[in-house]
Parts: C-alpha cells; structure tokens; sequence
C-alpha cells in the first residue's frame, strides 16, 4: 500500500461522528430523501394516495369512463380535442353522483381542469382591442411597460462596467482613430465576398430607425427602439403630420421626416422615397379594393367621416409599409448577415413561425449604438463623395466649434454631480449676450449643417425646398416628386460599388475622425463597458493577445501602445479591429454576434410584428402583399424596385441577375 492510500485511509478514520438529533442523519438521511424524491417524481402523496384508494371503489365502467377523460386530456397537449364526444358532461356527471366520502377525489378531478381552463386566457395580457396602430413616438408597443423604447427615452445598458480601469487616463480618442481605426491614404481593402453599397444604404435606415443620441445628453435617444420606419414617418405626432398629405391616407410626394438622412449618400435618400412611394401605393390600393368598406364613411358605414378614413387608411398602409420593410430585413439583410444567398429558401427567423407573446418591448443599448457604427464599411466612390461633404462642412470655424460643443456635452455627463463645475459653466453662460443664446436655442447643430450641405451640394430653389427634403445629385419637380432615372441611377451606384471591409482595423475614411472622436468619448462619457466584458456577456472566450485582435500588424503595435494588455482595449476600436468572420457580410466576428442577438429582440419584443401583422389588421391583400412574391423566395424588394421606378428607359432599371442577389457587386 503506497503512501497516498495510508493518507486516505487516514482520512477516513478521522472522519467526525454527526452529534445528537431528532431528525435523521448519515445514512437514514440519505434513503429518507432517496424515497422522498421518489415520491415527487411520482406526485406521490397522502391526499393522491387517498385518491387512488377512493378511485378504487368506483364502479368499472366510471372507471374505464374517467380514465379515458385522462388519456384525451393528456393527447389534446398536440391534438385537438372535439368536444363532440361530450367528455366533460360525461365527467361532470359521474362526478355529481358522488357521496360526500369522494370530496378529496372529486377535488383531484376539478383543479387540473380550473387550470387549464385558467391558462386558456393568457397572461399578461397583451393585445387590446383599438391598439392595432403604433403610435407615432413609439409609446405602447408594450400595454404593461407602455414607455419603454418611447422616443426621447433613456438608452439602456446592456453589460455593466465592472471591469477596475487600469488605465488612467486612457489614451485620447485622437490617438485610438489615428493608430487603429484611420484608413490610409490610398488604401482600400474591398469586401471580400463582395457585399456592395447598397446592402449598407439599407443598413443606414435601420441605424438611423433605432439610434439619434441627442447632442446635449448622448445617453438619450430620440428616435423608437423598434424597426418602425420612423425616419420615413416621424417620431411625434406632429412629425408625422409634416410628412402627411392628411387625406386618403397619402404621405406627401416623395417626402420623409428625419432630416439626418439628407446629409447621406444620395442612395440612402433613394431607397427613402422607394419606401414613401410604398406607402402611397398601398395606401391607394386599400382604398380601391376598400375590403368589406372597412374604409367607406358615412352613416352607416364604418367610419364616421373622411378625417376618420384619412387616418385608418394612413395607419393601415403604414403597418403594411412596416411590414415590407420588415420582410427585407428578414430576408435580404438578416439572410445576408448569416451567409445565405439572398435568392436561397431560408430564412433565419420569422415571425409568422415562431409564436411569442412580447410583453415587455424593447429598448435600445447604447453598447449596440456602438456596434451599428459601419463606416469602415464605407466605398471608393462614396468615401470620395463623404470626404467632399466634410470639408466643406467641417471646414467652418463656426461648425468646429460646434462639433466641439456637440462633444464636450456628452463628456460633460461626467460632471453632472460636479457642482462647481455646474456652477462655473452657468456663470459662463450668463455671460453671453442674448442674441447669442436665442440663435443657439433657435437653429440647432443639425440645422446648420443641412443649410450649408443645401447651399453647397443641392443648389435647390426655395420653392423647391419647401416640396420637401432634397437629394443632392437631382432636384424634385413641381408635382413634388424626384426623377425615377435619377433615383433607380443612385441605387444601382450602390449595387455596382464594392464595400470595404470592416474588421481588422484602419479601415475608416479619415473625413469621418470627427464623428468616431465623438463616439469614442461618448462611449467613455456613459462608461461602456470593454471589450473582454463584452465578449463574456455573450458568453465568449476573451481574447488574449493582441494577435487575436487583428491580423493587421500595425494595429498589433498600436492596441500595445495604447492600451498595454487586451484586458484594456475599449468596446468602440474593439469591434472595429476584430478580425472578420470568413461568411456573408464578414462581419467581425463580436460585431456579428451582438448584432444578430439584437435583430432577434427588436422581432420577439415588437407586438406589432409578433401579433398585429395579421390579415385583420393589413387586410387581405395588405397581408399577402408584405408577404412577397411567393415564386421568388417570397422577396418582396425586387417587386418594389421594379414597381415605384416606372418612368425609366428600357434597359437602365435593375436587371434579372441585380435582383437575385441586389446587395452582391455583378461580377464579383
């Protein structure tokens, strides 16, 4: 016997005796709680046990007859039950017939069927009759929790910032875009499965639907937290009306609400008037087919005058509209994400498959405002064209001064306890002549900036722009509308321009330091968590060397002069340098993780999506409209750009091979 047995045999010779109880220790213990959970397996106790004995005594036929109510009610879990065999009276009538000394079974017999009667209405409750419609700021999407992603609400916090900083201070945001983020001059890494522009203009629209951090407190946002098209309708009531021609439903020619996008790629304002366009088509086509006069007015009718058809048709177009764009979500963007090929059979997740009651909405993080920042993804044609923008922007004194500004209010969040500092800055304001503040507060920073992109970049009458926002590149006609060749010429530069990649690194056009600057110490200002964190939250291993980060080596030498140890690298340059995953849009690799688990919970967190996108509500053929064209993979984007561009030469729309795979560069 070896020395490590003598030690265990020791052990166990030295083991202390249990001390005086009542109850039952050692091994009594162990087989007392051995036939105590056989007994909860078996749902074995006294008041059963004494069931059983009072079923015993029954005669056989009421036996037999209750017995087979059990089997249908454990069968009718995946079977529909026809309640033409008259089970329940047949219980019910047994049941009654009972003495007094069958009390306990009877009870056994009628709590499971008050509780499957109970879970017949489910809870919470979540659809209410007359709340089919969403709102214009987004409030009520939930009916508990009727603020959450309500625009103007708080972002929220996905990952806590646990992590003890071992860096201070951290190195400026100036150096972290220069060394890690900033493309340089002649560089261009192209995607390398050849995901073009367009993909990233549908991308935009999604971005600005969820995220608009106000420049005076970043840690709200201004827009919904839910894919809802509120940068075509607005995100308040009186947006919306802006935006509405306020008769049959119809939105103004063209025309849509968030003036963000105008300082965009031509593109993406394209793509804006494609969905406007939609809404009018269906809105107009709902009227015409005016399914069981749900639509007509009058007495008798349904509605009580044209105000109330104005206002049903224009909410009912929109949820159809909602659901269009929802279906190139699901199956071009999402589809593209996952690696499938747009035109393939698949589908990642659909909400008509997967029943689920969302009861709490949703709300945006600010950990994933920083994961939809994308542009590195950014192409040769529109990085020039970005590049040209931001110089004649930024290149005004009274504009740096602005950004300026714009960036120091969300470092200011720091500071907010830092009285002194509260009081300094509102002695500093009180210093200002009048004037000064009144233009301030009456033309915000974004004002500005689209009156100098109009001046510069549109060219456009006064008459003109009171038609609605413009698109640089063309101008809208008197009728309000923008030339369909111009717009369809827009998309496909999109559809032809190869996008850069994203990951590794020095990928972001230098015209855009700035507005990564601004991001960076925003996300220090609300204390974003790391990298690492970040990747343990979805339960991924941390990376450990600096190798793992990026196969660029110049970002190697940078994240170590800059941070030191992974463990520092901060959330923002973090997913930017992350090497790319091999498939679909080659997203890097927590990039692609995080936005994946987003896409799913703005789906299963939307009532509308979940539970109002029904025929009742769309209408018959607003439902099978939004459902897309059933011979090609039921796609509905091919239909609309082949159905809203009308007025264009044969040969200069999209072609055959563009539409089956739109978001791939031809040739690639």
């Amino acid at each position: 016997m070896n020395e490590g047995s003598m030690t265990i045999l020791e052990n166990i010779s030295h083991k202390v005796e249990p001390g005086q109880s009542s109850a039952p220790v050692g091994l009594k213990w162990t087989l007392t709680a051995i036939v105590e959970n056989a007994k909860a397996l078996l749902h074995l106790t006294p008041t059963n046990e004494e069931v059983l004995k009072s079923a015993l005594k029954l005669p056989l036929n009421d036996k037999l007859l209750l017995i087979s109510s059990l089997t249908e009610a454990l069968l009718s879990k995946n079977m529909p039950v026809n309640d033409r065999n008259n089970t329940f009276e047949t219980v019910v009538s047994i049941l009654c017939h009972l003495g007094p000394e069958y009390k306990t079974f009877v009870k056994s017999f009628i709590a499971p069927l008050m509780e499957g009667y109970y879970n017949d209405i489910r809870k919470p409750f979540i659809s209410y009759m007359g709340q089919q419609f969403r709102s214009a700021d987004g409030s009520g999407n939930s009916l508990l929790i009727p603020d959450v992603g309500k625009a103007g609400s708080y972002y929220s916090r996905t990952v806590a910032n646990t992590s003890k900083r071992n860096m201070d201070p951290l190195p400026s945001a100036k150096d972290v875009f220069d060394k890690l983020l900033r493309r340089p001059d002649g560089k261009f890494s192209k995607n390398k499965n050849g995901i073009n522009m367009l993909l990233f203009y549908i991308a935009i629209l999604i971005t600005h639907d969820l995220f608009h951090s106000d420049p005076q407190n970043p840690a709200r946002n201004l827009t919904t937290s839910y894919i809802d098209l509120s940068s075509l309708y607005g995100n308040n009531r009186s947006e919306q009306e802006a935006v509405r021609q306020m008769k049959c439903g119809l939105l103004k020619p063209d025309q849509w609400a968030d003036k963000r996008l105008v300082l965009q790629i031509p593109g993406v304002c394209a793509l804006m008037v494609m969905f406007s366009r939609n809404h009018n088509h269906i809105a107009k086509k709902l009227l015409e087919i005016n399914e069981n006069e749900r639509f007509s007015y009058g007495i008798g009718k349904a509605l009580r005058n044209q105000e109330e058809q104005d206002e049903h048709l224009f909410q009912t177009a929109r949820l159809v509209n909602n659901a269009c764009y929802l279906n190139i979500v699901i199956h071009e963007y999402v589809r593209s994400i996952s690696g499938a090929d747009a035109y393939a059979d698949f589908v990642l997740f659909d909400p008509k498959d997967a029943p689920f009651d969302p009861i709490y909405g949703n709300s945006v993080s600010y950990e994933f405002n920083i994961i939809y920042r994308w542009h590195a993804a950014l192409g040769e044609k529109d990085t020039k064209w970005m590049t040209t923008v931001f110089e004649v922007l930024m290149g005004d004194s009274n504009t740096a001064t602005e950004i300026h500004d714009a960036d120091a209010a969300s470092l200011a969040i720091r500071e907010k306890n830092d009285h002194h500092h509260l009081l300094h800055r509102k002695k500093e304001e009180e210093k200002r002549p009048e004037t000064e503040k009144a233009a301030k507060s009456n033309s915000s920073f974004q004002d500005r900036l689209y009156e100098k992109f109009c001046e510069h970049f549109v060219h456009a009458t006064p008459e003109e722009l009171e038609r609605g926002f413009p698109i640089a590149g063309t101008h809208r006609s008197e009728d309000g509308t923008f030339p369909d060749r111009d717009l369809v010429q827009f998309l496909k530069d999109g559809y032809s321009q190869n996008a850069s990649e994203l990951g590794n690194g020095r990928n972001t056009p230098a015209a855009l330091e700035h507005v990564e600057i601004a991001g960076i110490n925003q996300a220090r200002a609300l204390n974003i968590c790391t990298f690492n964190d970040f990747r343990r939250h979805f339960n991924l291993m941390p990376l450990q060397t600096f190798e793992d980060f990026s196969e660029d080596i110049e970002v190697q030498k940078g994240l170590q002069e800059l941070y030191g140890t992974p463990e520092n690298v901060e959330l923002f340059p973090g997913l930017l340098i992350e090497q790319p995953k091999p498939l679909g849009i080659r997203f890097p690799y927590t990039m692609n993780r995080g936005i994946l688990s987003d896409a799913v919970n703005l789906l299963k967190n939307d009532r509308f999506i979940m539970k109002e996108f029904i025929p009742a509500n769309l209408t018959n053929w607003g439902y099978d409209y939004m459902l897309g064209d059933p011979n090609n993979t039921n796609r509905i984007l091919p239909t609309l750009l082949t159905t809203l561009f009308p007025d264009i030469p044969p040969g200069s729309g999209f072609s055959d091979e563009a539409l089956k795979s739109p978001f791939i560069v031809p040739n690639n």
